[in-house]
């Protein structure tokens, strides 16, 4: 693009844009969110800030907002009736300074300005309570309100209720089974076993084409004859099944010793279907952790970090985690790291292998929550966290 062009797509003089491309005057708030949509770009690309170490701040300009426009956003919030926010609060929020009004004090109400900010930001909570901490480490901490275990809906039940027994005892095979592989998968990440995408994970194995004498019963035939389906098959059951949007069905061949290319019929449970079997079984969907900690593998990959202290721990760490805690990393591409540890030569050293250290973010996050992570994963060994968050 020419710098009249980009200018005008923007809505600033050419000016203006040669004065950014020089280095000479920075982008206003206003301008920076319509220059990322015209360059169709991240933040990143523009400011060449790591994921991980955004502030208040930053979060508001990559939304593309003013104080002024944000302030206007968050009063229209039902939360923030009694809050009076301006703009002003909105840059005395950003700059570390105390805010104004008596309400502003109290951790509940930071906690709930913290999750209007997400909402209008459009950015998970845990992003805005860690840039939060970043840009106002001697605040107390903000207190999040508690989030709520998922109620099953009643079309989720009426479902449930035009099922017949026999498609009932399907559909709740098939949860057991994606809810058991789900754990499995779940187990396999700290230790660094390869992680296949769950659109092929979910994909379950139900019927083989062939003599059970010959290939046995798969995992969800299995459960169909404990639960007194002595003819587990793929057959009407399965096709209710799929017609009323609780699973879909895969078709494909296998080759199998002794027998060649096998017909084979694999299931996945819809988001429908998952609901329906919950509301049915009674399973509420865990509410987990509250959104500012971590699970329980990284938590595990923090504690490593953080007790190797300056010898660092080997840059070679194994699994994902690097992508949801490392700064300059993201997990999706689009949502930031935590920002918790970071990869660089130890003190002192100019050369030679790179090794992961805990981050300041990091640390604070261990001081703010370490009492809670003892209470939610006692089986983690901790021990010697409490003289470093000290």
């Amino acid at each position: 693009m020419s710098v009249e062009k980009l200018a005008e797509a923007v809505g600033v003089t050419p000016r203006a844009v040669r004065h950014w491309e020089a280095g000479t005057r920075d982008v206003g708030d206003r301008a920076f969110g319509r220059l990322l949509k015209v360059l169709r770009c991240s933040a990143q690309d523009l400011t060449g800030r790591d994921p991980g170490t955004e502030s208040l701040a930053d979060l508001r300009r990559d939304a593309g907002m003013s104080t002024e426009e944000a302030a206007s956003a968050l009063r229209r919030k039902r939360g923030a009736r009694d809050l009076h926010i301006s703009a002003e609060k909105i840059r005395d929020l950003e700059c570390g300074r105390r805010v104004r009004g008596w309400a502003w004090g109290a951790p509940e109400t930071l906690g709930r300005v913290a999750r209007m900010l997400a909402q209008v930001y459009r950015v998970p909570e845990r992003v805005v309570m860690d840039a939060w901490r970043r840009s106002r480490p001697e605040d107390p901490l903000p207190v999040l309100p508690a989030r709520r275990a998922r109620q099953p809906s009643g079309e989720a039940i009426a479902v449930w209720s035009a099922l017949n027994d026999r498609q009932r005892s399907y559909l709740t095979c098939i949860f057991q089974q994606d809810q058991e592989v789900e754990e499995e998968h779940r187990h396999a990440r700290p230790v660094g076993a390869e992680q296949r995408p769950a659109a092929e994970w979910r994909r379950l194995t139900l019927a083989l084409s062939a003599s059970s004498g010959v290939v046995g019963y798969t995992r969800i035939q299995e459960r169909l004859r404990g639960a007194g389906v002595h003819d587990p098959g793929a057959g009407s059951s399965v096709a209710a099944l799929e017609r009323r949007g609780l699973i879909v069905v895969y078709r494909d061949r296998v080759y199998v010793d002794g027998l060649g290319d096998t017909p084979r019929t694999r299931v996945e449970m819809t988001r429908l279907g998952r609901a329906v079997a919950r509301a049915a079984l009674g399973v509420l969907r865990d509410a987990g952790p509250p959104a500012t900690l971590l699970s329980l593998w990284l938590w595990k990959i923090v504690v490593r970090v953080a007790l190797a202290g300056t010898r660092g721990v080997d840059g070679s760490l194994a699994g994902r985690g690097p992508h949801y805690l490392a700064v300059g990393q993201s997990p999706d591409g689009r949502t930031p790291s935590r920002g918790f540890i970071v990869l660089r030569h130890p003190d002192g050293v100019t050369h030679g292998p790179y090794r992961w250290f805990l981050t300041d973010s990091g640390q604070r996050h261990i001081t703010d929550h370490l009492d809670a992570y003892h209470n939610l994963y006692p089986s983690v060994d901790s021990e010697g966290l409490d003289e470093i968050s000290g």
